[in-house]
């Protein structure tokens, strides 16, 4: 099996660039446009692992987009699920192997699409590369992640965005609802390699071997990823924010059940 992390999150939020996150939880940074997709981002970055707010600067280019090939299973196509409703949108994972994992991945019989070569330009001007791998959705559930490989590695990485990593939080778990939960805890077992960590009747939560990051899925009546659970080591008690369609779930360390969080927003 090819290793695999947990990358980021992305959360599709309308009018991006007035946003500002309640309670000074999270820092937000700048980040840069996907001129090909039309989309921008602003980034929150807690380590390697990041949340990617999307929005658009040009919707006739996402529109079109999503007609193509490649375009319909793009994390930018997301946005016009559900009628552009604001929320998160998709998880992606990232690989050292994107080549080989999409090998791995037809091997098993999932039709893949890529990898497809990105770029962006951030505020500095500078040009960031990646590639990225879509599981072909029209066969099995949206909430299937997709999966990047970026240019750089992973200690270059760190090295130019630590003075962003926000050290006192940790992505601890991301929820899913979904009518088809066996199905996808299957998939996700047989695909990626996770592993049942807890369940019971309504609730599976899993997690890959190579990260910390879980995956509690709910049963529910239609698909989406309602929440992001983050350990926060300044908190001395539960806080829990629904801003823009998601829920942001604060814990301390010592406790990560979210048992009665105080509602900000």
């Amino acid at each position: 099996m090819i290793e695999i992390q947990f990358d980021h999150i992305i959360h599709y939020i309308d009018n991006l660039k007035r946003f500002e996150f309640p309670g000074q939880y999270l820092k937000i940074h700048n980040g840069g446009r996907h001129e090909k997709l039309g989309t921008y981002n602003r980034l929150i970055h807690i380590d390697l692992s990041y949340i990617e707010l999307l929005d658009r600067f040009d919707h006739g280019r996402v529109k079109q987009q999503s007609k193509t090939n490649e375009g319909k299973q793009s994390f930018a196509s997301s946005i016009l699920e559900n009628d552009a409703k604001q929320g998160f949108k998709k998880i992606c994972l990232r690989t050292n192997n994107i080549e080989g994992l999409q090998q791995e991945l037809e091997m098993k019989g999932i039709k893949t699409i890529g990898p497809i070569d990105m770029t962006r330009q951030n505020k500095k001007g500078h040009t960031l590369s990646w590639q990225l791998l879509y599981i072909d959705t029209t066969l099995c559930s949206a909430l299937s992640p997709f999966f990047i490989q970026w240019q750089q590695s992973d200690e270059a990485r760190r090295s130019e965005l630590q003075t962003h990593f926000q050290s006192h939080l940790k992505i601890d778990t991301v929820g899913f609802r979904t009518y088809q939960r066996q199905m996808m805890v299957d998939n996700w077992q047989q695909w990626l390699g996770m592993e049942v960590v807890e369940s019971s009747d309504k609730v599976t939560v899993l997690q890959h071997p190579n990260t910390p990051v879980k995956f509690k899925i709910t049963e529910g009546k239609e698909d989406m990823i309602e929440s992001i659970r983050l350990i926060d080591e300044t908190i001395t008690a539960p806080v829990q924010i629904r801003i823009k369609g998601a829920t942001y779930q604060f814990v301390p360390p010592n406790d990560t059940t979210l048992n009665k969080p105080h509602e900000l927003a």
